[in-house]
């Protein structure tokens, strides 16, 4: 009996469930869904641990210092690549004095009863024609001189006697020299130049002496000077005071020297040349303190 109850049960069950399930099939509403529990929160998450700190780079190694040199070892400064006085000065133009050239001349000779007497033997002077000219570095070792001397000189000697005046002129000179010359710097330090300086000087000299008429002809008088050779010295500058644009310079030479004078008067004339080879000396860079000196100074 019992079983049949349980039968019966489990039918009706069915049958109800069959049923509802029509019913939200047709009204389209499903039943309302049981409220769910609301989810558990989920565990905080751990911080991220942060990176490892990065090794620092390690410092290169230090450079070993190269041992002292020793005092003997010592290594000289190169003179070639010190600042001197001499290498300030390329390019730059100075103006020098290359010494007193003394220009050869033909002496005038006496008349005798209005009649011009011959000179024997004939005699010379000298016109004084000092040369002042520029010298140009056109490189550290190469550098040019120019010069140029004049030597003019006149007048007249007057008296008065009785009340009379008379005027007698005094013989006329006049006297040119030439200069060229190639300085060449062979060494050079701080404060000096060592050259050598191949050279020439080419000197003329002419004269008119008036005895008067009364008392002879008039005479023509010159003469000629050729100079050429070699010097060799130094030029000191004065930077160590502070004045590097100011140069003294010496020097020892060998040179050629052919001299001429000539004197000529109403057709007859004389001459006397003479030719001379030996060495010579330039000015002494301290005759600053008696007489000249040979002196640069550039710009």
């Amino acid at each position: 009996m019992e079983s049949r109850t349980s039968v019966v049960l489990g039918l009706t069950v069915a049958c109800l469930s069959l049923v509802s399930e029509l019913a939200w099939g047709q009204d389209g509403v499903p039943p309302s869904p049981p409220a769910a529990a609301p989810p558990a929160p989920s565990p905080p998450q751990p911080a991220p641990a942060p990176p490892p700190p990065a090794a620092p780079a390690s410092p290169p190694p230090p450079a070993q210092a190269e041992p002292p040199v020793a005092a003997a070892e010592a290594v000289p400064p190169n003179e070639d690549e010190m600042p001197n006085d001499h290498r300030r000065l390329n390019g730059r133009l100075g103006v020098t004095y290359f010494d007193i050239t003394d220009l050869p001349i033909a002496n005038p000779v006496g008349s005798a009863g209005g009649a011009t007497v011959l000179p024997s033997p004939l005699t010379s002077s000298t016109v004084s024609a000092p040369v002042v000219g520029v010298r140009y570095w056109v490189s550290r070792r190469l550098g040019i001189d120019a010069g140029l001397g004049i030597g003019l000189a006149g007048g007249a000697d007057q008296t008065v006697s009785n009340g009379q005046s008379t005027t007698v002129s005094k013989t006329s000179t006049t006297g040119v020299a030439l200069h060229g010359g190639l300085p060449i710097a062979l060494a050079e330090g701080r404060h000096y130049a060592f050259l050598v300086i191949p050279e020439m000087t080419l000197g003329f000299t002419t004269a008119t002496f008036k005895p008067g008429a009364s008392i002879g002809p008039d005479q023509d008088l010159s003469g000629f000077l050729l100079d050429f050779g070699v010097r060799v010295g130094a030029e000191i500058y004065f930077g160590f005071i502070g004045v590097p644009q100011l140069a003294l310079q010496a020097s020892v030479g060998l040179s050629y020297r052919r001299s001429v004078y000539k004197w000529s008067s109403n057709g007859s004339s004389s001459s006397d040349g003479t030719n001379t080879f030996g060495t010579n000396v330039n000015a002494d860079p301290w005759a600053i303190f008696k007489d000249a000196v040979s002196a640069t100074y550039y710009f």
